[in-house]
């Protein structure tokens, strides 16, 4: 199976399956398209759809917590960072030649996940990490899964419209290198960086994240579990905070804005053999870790799988395809341009391939380091198996030149 993706398409799409989001009040629905029509006007400027990405972006962050929790204490701390987020979004284009939005992304990217889970048989019956040792914990695995799976579409919606929140903490090394130049040229002046230095309080709550995107629940007995972390994992994690990855970056700041993170992970330390029970608390922190685990390790450099049905693999590739509406600045006119690559998937049950064909002669011309580093990173990611994933491809085709350029 073979199809473009085109953003009408993936907007149609969408607008059907809200009757089957029970978290959306029907009612909303009217509106909700009126907005998602505007995102695909091409009529509107960039900074005109980026302010209706943001009505999106917080009516379904809103509805997605509600239906998960009724805990939505720091949702108005996050809605009021994510609009400094749009406004700092501006300098980061003035700053690098090279960025593009992720305002309006970060929508598409949610809408092309429900897509991509509605008609690629590769993202559909998603998977859950929950380990088992005994054959008498099947029984709660299989309720516990049965739980997470009621909440599937808010938590997509979660991952997807948060999952680049800490874009601007990664960029400001490069701020630093662009401030530097400059001042440079004034023999008086010296510039001190911009940088970040994490206190004991602080230190704290990073090793509970690490901890927690690293961790998965282990039932050890019918009705008990224990929660355990991967320590390599972890540390993997941990290079990825060092390095200020946007995906770490961005989970940490969910775990410091939203109470409902730290209220349901109350996990107790030094308590000897004690276990947890219940179906529902044991799906309530695989929900988080499994939100804040495809956050971080999509930028994750040392992460790899060899599936595709979980909410992470659904992240990375819809983030990595997601070229079709993204917008950056013209090396030529330096004005608002939409890159409008041409994208297209085609699936079986084991195998996914993505295509992009690059043909708007208004775009600079780095772009084969670009898709290089997007195949590089696609590759690195997968690991191929013949029992899951047996194939994975990625095609990039530049038309804009007299003899086309190609690579896999």
């Amino acid at each position: 199976m073979k199809r473009e993706l085109r953003e009408d398409a993936i907007v149609d799409f969408f607008k059907n399956e809200l009757r089957n989001m029970e978290f959306i009040d029907p009612k909303n629905h009217l509106d909700i398209a009126s907005l998602l029509d505007s995102l695909c006007d091409h009529n509107k400027e960039r900074y005109e759809k980026a302010l209706t990405a943001k009505d999106i972006w917080k009516f379904f962050i809103e509805k997605s917590l509600r239906a998960i929790t009724d805990n939505l204490r720091g949702y108005d701390e996050l809605c009021r960072y994510f609009d400094d987020y749009i406004e700092y979004e501006n300098l980061l284009f003035a700053l690098d030649k090279n960025y593009r939005d992720h305002t309006i992304h970060s929508v598409w990217v949610m809408l092309l996940g429900f897509y991509l889970r509605g008609n690629c048989t590769p993202f559909k019956n998603f998977d859950y990490h929950l380990p088992e040792y005994s054959p008498e914990v099947q029984d709660d695995i299989l309720e516990t899964k049965k739980i997470i799976k009621k909440f599937e579409n808010p938590l997509w919606c979660l991952i997807a419209l948060t999952h680049d929140l800490g874009y601007p903490i990664e960029k400001t090394r490069k701020a630093n290198a662009i401030m530097a130049k400059m001042v440079d040229n004034f023999g008086f002046l010296s510039q001190k960086d911009f940088d970040y230095s994490f206190t004991i309080v602080h230190q704290t709550a990073i090793n509970e994240l690490l901890n927690l995107i690293s961790s998965s629940i282990v039932w050890i007995s019918k009705g008990h579990y224990k929660i355990g972390y991967d320590s390599g994992l972890r540390v993997d994690y941990a290079k990825s905070f060092e390095r200020l990855d946007h995906g770490v970056m961005s989970a940490y700041l969910l775990q410091m804005y939203l109470d409902w993170i730290c209220d349901s992970m109350n996990i107790m330390h030094g308590v000897g053999e004690a276990a947890s029970i219940g179906n529902e608390g044991a799906a309530k922190k695989t929900m988080i870790i499994t939100l804040l685990e495809a956050i971080s390790s999509h930028t994750n450099k040392n992460r790899y799988t060899y599936e595709l049905n979980t909410m992470d693999s659904l992240l990375f590739i819809s983030d990595e395809l997601e070229e079709f509406s993204r917008y950056s600045r013209s090396l030529k006119t330096n004005d608002w341009i939409n890159i409008n690559c041409r994208t297209e998937v085609q699936w079986t049950k084991n195998s996914f391939g993505m295509s992009y064909t690059f043909d708007n002669r208004d775009i600079g011309d780095d772009i084969e380091s670009f898709f290089k580093e997007k195949v590089r990173k696609t590759h690195n990611r997968f690991e191929l198996n013949s029992k899951r994933i047996k194939e994975l491809t990625i095609t990039c085709s530049d038309v804009r030149k007299a003899k086309p350029l190609d690579f896999k």
